[in-house]
């Protein structure tokens, strides 16, 4: 496996639903089960090209100063990845970070969030777009 293309498909219908794009968004909470699936999830999101997914963190795009934060809330992984719960507890951390209640983990002037949550080896993908009621 090279691509996501479940994960690719999911951002795509999200993006259209919301009418944004991904330059819209804020920050994302990502499924990082894996290191290489986050890589491949950059890469499927659009943030990086095919096979370049590396860039973004050795560019530094995904820091929370960075182009697009990820897991501004350390990632699933920090949490022990909490099978089942895992795309609630990525909700909420990304409800918290356009509300502006995530604390020291908040993104600056976060507005739009983006969610991404897969099962298994990116055979169910679910993508979501969180932003804030002002």
């Amino acid at each position: 496996m090279t691509h996501l293309d479940g994960c690719s498909e999911a951002w795509r219908q999200a993006f259209g639903q919301a009418r944004i794009g991904l330059d819209d968004l804020s920050l994302v909470e990502t499924h990082d089960c894996f290191t290489i699936a986050e890589l491949m999830q950059y890469e499927a999101m659009g943030l990086a090209r095919l096979g370049e997914g590396y860039r973004a963190i050795e560019e530094g795009w995904t820091e929370k100063d960075g182009k697009l934060p990820v897991n501004p809330s350390g990632g699933l992984k920090a949490k022990g990845h909490p099978i089942g719960a895992t795309g609630v507890s990525m909700h909420i951390m990304a409800s918290m970070q356009v509300r502006g209640d995530a604390g020291g983990m908040q993104v600056k002037d976060a507005k739009i969030a983006g969610v991404f949550n897969m099962g298994g080896a990116g055979v169910a993908n679910y993508a979501s777009v969180l932003e804030a009621l002002r």
